[in-house]
């Protein structure tokens, strides 16, 4: 009996318990459906989304050359230490030494003392002299002896003698001729001639000094030609028209004096055939073609007139580049990827959509790009803000135009 009881009770609590079950199933379909038939209806809310604004700029097709830019420091063409090949004592300087003034090629820049040089000179030639008369006598006694040998009132080594004579004084007069030609050298040497025309940078001797061979009287340098090597990048170098062709493409060289700007025009004179080992740039020489051309970019006038290219002046220069067609400068920022143009397309006066156009890199020139584009929106205007997601047809607003809002959906937000 208490087995058959023991079963009942486990059997009463599994109904009691399945039960309980159901009834929070029910409760909780039943509660789920009051719910639902008595929820809210919420109505879709109307919000306002600010268009993304953006600044715009125009672009213009480029008109001029593309600017190849460097600088350097303003070296005359030929700089030179003015030497003389002897020593000596200095007697007498051109005015353009005492002066640190300009000559011109041959003019005479330095007399050494040459009296030692004149007195060997003057004794060689007088000793050349005396040997041409004697060669004139013994031409004389020559002919006389040959007739008396014919005679037979002569013999045959008296005429020997006077031939023998002949033939040394000959080589006396050849010796005689050397040593004057060495002392004109050497009277000339005691000259320092103008090897070009130019200018003196600075002097080095007094007159009274007493130099040796080869010791530097003063500095010259070409006061007409100035030259600025200018490393360029090799990109920048294959865009200069006929730089490894011989050709000599304008350049613009300036600097800057007392606050002002000043500029001279300028050619590419020649390149380096070589690479600068570290920078990996190509020298390219540029010189002035009129160095008294100098205009001052500014409107104020110096009382001292424009200065002359100053050696060692830090020069800025521009080297005239090609012209590509169809090509814009535009902010180096307002390429985006390197290869695309964000437009804004008009849509109203100050609003519309993006377009992306492809666009093919020329030349970087500081903050400044050269792009090729050959077919741009027609009315469009150059994006140059940044956005965070373009999309080709997105809406947008010139900042100009102010802030203007779009209506969107509640239920149309991302």
């Amino acid at each position: 009996m208490k087995r058959i009881f023991g079963y009942l009770g486990t059997g009463l609590r599994e109904i009691f318990w399945i039960a309980v079950a159901m009834t929070v199933i029910f409760g909780g379909i039943s509660g789920f459906r009051y719910l639902g038939e008595n929820r809210e209806v919420v109505e879709p809310a109307i919000i306002e989304r600010p268009i993304t604004l953006v600044k715009t700029i125009d672009l213009t097709l480029l008109n001029t050359p593309l600017p190849i830019r460097g600088q350097g420091f303003m070296q005359p063409f030929r700089i030179a230490n003015l030497a003389s090949q002897v020593g000596g004592q200095v007697i007498e300087l051109h005015p353009a030494i005492t002066n640190r003034g300009s000559f011109q090629q041959g003019d005479i820049l330095v007399r050494l003392d040459d009296s030692a040089e004149r007195a060997t000179l003057t004794q060689t030639q007088a000793n050349i002299n005396a040997t041409l008369a004697r060669l004139d006598l013994n031409r004389i006694l020559l002919e006389r002896t040959e007739t008396l040998l014919a005679r037979g009132s002569a013999s045959q080594s008296a005429l020997d003698q006077v031939k023998s004579t002949q033939e040394e004084l000959s080589a006396n007069l050849n010796s005689l001729i050397a040593t004057q030609s060495v002392a004109e050298v050497g009277l000339d040497r005691k000259l320092v001639i103008a090897p070009f025309d130019g200018a003196v940078l600075s002097m080095q001797v007094e007159i009274g000094t007493v130099i040796n061979g080869g010791q530097t009287i003063a500095e010259i340098f070409t006061q007409d030609r100035m030259e600025i090597d200018v490393p360029i990048r090799g990109a920048d170098a294959a865009l200069i028209p006929g730089l490894f062709e011989g050709g000599s493409p304008s350049a613009t060289v300036s600097v800057r004096f007392a606050g002002q700007t000043f500029e001279w025009d300028a050619q590419v004179s020649r390149v380096s055939p070589t690479l600068n080992a570290r920078t990996r740039t190509l020298t390219v020489t540029v010189e002035l073609t009129d160095i008294a051309d100098a205009r001052a970019t500014g409107t104020s006038i110096m009382a001292s007139g424009a200065p002359p290219a100053l050696i060692n002046s830090f020069a800025k220069v521009v080297i005239e580049g090609p012209m590509p067609e169809a090509t814009y400068a535009i902010p180096s920022t307002a390429l985006r990827g390197g290869e695309r143009l964000w437009f804004l397309e008009p849509s109203d006066a100050t609003g519309g959509t993006l377009g992306i156009v492809e666009a093919t890199l020329i030349h970087v020139d500081g903050e400044t790009s050269y792009v090729q584009a050959d077919v741009l929106p027609a009315g469009g205007r150059l994006i140059t803000t940044a956005l965070s997601t373009p999309q080709a047809g997105m809406q947008l607003r010139d900042v100009a135009g102010g802030i203007e809002t779009a209506v969107v959906a509640e239920d149309d937000q991302p």
